[in-house]
């Protein structure tokens, strides 16, 4: 296993760092409250953005790491929130049709995109099959929809075939 962390300053330990408090001693400065532990992508992210990095905004992440961490050591599973009412706004009359297909064959978890142009052999395995004609940027909202963990891609003979996760078909249509 490779460590790309690094320990970093919530608030820097030397003037001219990033969100450098000069009301705090040595010792407050050096002390692990004062510590978080990053990848080096975003130490060196949050340090050139003071604004949006702040110290409140970086606390709270350090908060919820040790937390997530302590729950973890106890065998719970934490997970991100997956963010699916956001889906709903870019693209509702999708999810409207992936809902209606899931509520009528709850089972199903494998989705096909095609042109209403083309036909398909489907094979042994169901499937439900989304039209490019009839949903604007459809590619892009799969390329969304896979960001956000609600599918993920199978394609094979060339056919842009997903999965629904399964957190995803519980949230369009409930527990199955």
């Amino acid at each position: 296993m490779t460590n790309t962390g690094v320990a970093a300053h919530i608030l820097a330990a030397s003037p001219g760092g990033a969100r450098y408090d000069q009301a705090l001693t040595t010792e407050m400065r050096s002390d692990i409250s004062n510590g978080i532990w990053l990848c080096q992508s975003h130490a060196k992210l949050i340090d050139d953005d003071e604004l949006n990095y702040t110290p409140s905004v970086l606390r709270d992440w350090k908060d919820t790491a040790e937390h997530m961490a302590a729950l973890e050591a106890r065998g719970f599973a934490v997970r991100r929130a997956a963010p699916f009412p956001a889906l709903e706004k870019k693209g509702p009359r999708l999810l409207a049709e992936m809902r209606a297909d899931l509520t009528k064959q709850p089972l199903v978890r494998q989705f096909i995109l095609l042109s209403r142009k083309v036909t398909y052999n489907p094979g042994p395995i169901p499937f439900f099959t989304y039209y490019y004609q009839d949903h604007d940027h459809l590619p892009s909202l799969m390329t969304i929809m896979e960001h956000a963990g609600a599918i993920y891609d199978i394609a094979f003979n060339r056919v842009p075939r997903y999965n629904f996760t399964e957190e995803f078909v519980s949230y369009l249509i409930g527990d199955v």
